[in-house]
């Protein structure tokens, strides 16, 4: 591990110099090519109420991976957020919407699974969200894929796209996970590690019609909306260029490349 990363054994990662450098530089990348898409950026809390998640399907489909508070002033129950896309769906609860629109946030995320060098506890994930026609949601998915993909490459990461399902999936969700693989509804960018194994560094999702029903969200002209989004672990890629090129090199290579496109 590089001396400027340094992660801690309760999944906390501490960047400091050219490594902490190299985070925001890519954050920078990947937020700049979403404004170039028309994209609206939208900031949200750090933590989530029960209910967002519970309408969200969280607790079913990750169960023990959410991180509790208590509340200053009692009443509903809050979580540490496990996603920044969470709040989008949140935001446009009970709307109608009158054309395709994609959203771009980021923030720290915490998942309560296992802690290692790569599975952190607390991580920074930019997301960019799909929100209209099926059409323009998968199309939106594959530019992304190409374009990130693309990316990796000229950083001299050997990355590769490969079919995935969420990992945090419990026994009794095995019916969906597999529904996930058979439409590949969900697809990883993965590097390898210098252990056996890879690490996904972005993922690419499309939802269909789930997060829009459960939080009602539909098009003009009573037309069903769906949903999708591209994920970016930022401290996962910081790792990954970190133990390809060393810290300065790396965060040069970042600067000096091209917009995302």
């Amino acid at each position: 591990m590089d001396a400027d990363l340094r992660v801690l054994p309760e999944g906390l990662a501490r960047l400091t110099g050219a490594a902490a450098a190299l985070l925001w530089a890519l954050d920078d990348k990947f937020r700049s090519a979403a404004l170039l898409t028309g994209a609206q950026e939208r900031c949200f809390p750090t933590i989530i109420s029960e209910d967002v998640l519970e309408r969200s399907g969280y607790f079913q489909a990750f169960p023990g991976c959410a991180s509790q508070l208590s509340a200053p002033s009692g009443g509903r129950k809050y979580f540490l957020s496990p996603a920044v896309c969470y709040h989008c769906y949140d935001m446009l609860k009970e709307r109608t919407l009158p054309n395709n629109i994609i959203f771009t946030c980021c923030g720290k995320c915490f998942r309560n699974d296992k802690c290692d060098d790569t599975h952190l506890w607390d991580f920074t994930m930019r997301e960019i969200v799909f929100v209209g026609t099926r059409e323009f949601v998968e199309r939106q998915r594959l530019r992304w894929m190409d374009v990130v993909a693309s990316f990796a490459r000229d950083l001299d990461l050997d990355a590769c796209l490969v079919p995935a399902n969420d990992p945090f999936f419990g026994p009794e969700a095995r019916g969906r996970k597999l529904l996930q693989q058979i439409k590949q509804l969900k697809f990883e960018l993965s590097v390898p590690l210098p252990s056996p194994g890879d690490m996904p560094i972005a993922s690419f999702n499309l939802h269909e019609r789930f997060f829009s029903d459960r939080f009602h969200v539909s098009l003009a002209g009573d037309r069903p909306a769906y949903t999708g989004c591209v994920a970016f672990g930022l401290e996962r890629w910081s790792m990954a260029l970190l133990a390809r090129h060393g810290a300065p090199a790396a965060l040069e290579l970042v600067e000096e490349h091209d917009d995302l496109r």
